[in-house]
């Protein structure tokens, strides 16, 4: 379930100067990953950068990988106290999507955009997902290049 004020988030995009296709995955709360496989006709797969514990929380750090190509970077603060074991044994094992777990533990959640932006070099948004023992604060960063290689968005 999504936590959005829909005419508040057009206007930003708006005002911002966003493309549709920024707009598309800005927007988008279901699982980036397949949205990206979609995009870029490539499985995307979830490369794990870094992953440690600092003061009770997971700091993780992936690329998204359309082949060789990152199509995004995604950095994610997840609190070790509010979180399923479950969800916690997933992580820490980085080999799947945070939004591949919660679909495979069918996990009831919200999401709520904190903060969206752009520039010449990509485009990039931050959110919370919560719901029963889930709570997770992710940014992810969008570069511009291999979407504008595949025609889904135009030179800025």
């Amino acid at each position: 379930m999504e936590e959005l004020d829909f005419q508040a988030l057009l206007d930003t995009f708006r005002s911002n100067g966003f493309q549709a296709g920024e707009r598309a995955i800005l927007g988008h709360f279901g699982t980036v990953q397949t949205l990206l496989t979609l995009i870029f006709n490539a499985p995307v797969t979830v490369h794990l950068v870094e992953q440690k514990r600092h003061q009770g929380n997971i700091m993780r750090s992936v690329s998204l990988m359309a082949g060789d190509r990152t199509v995004c970077e995604a950095l994610s603060h997840i609190p070790e106290d509010r979180n399923l074991p479950k969800v916690l044994r997933d992580i820490w094992a980085g080999n799947m999507g945070l939004g591949q777990i919660i679909s495979l533990h069918v996990l009831p959640n919200r999401h709520k955009l904190i903060m969206v932006g752009r520039d010449e070099v990509s485009f990039y948004r931050r959110y919370n997902i919560s719901g029963m023992g889930l709570d997770l604060d992710i940014y992810e960063s969008f570069p511009r290049q291999p979407f504008v290689k595949v025609g889904w968005l135009n030179q800025p």
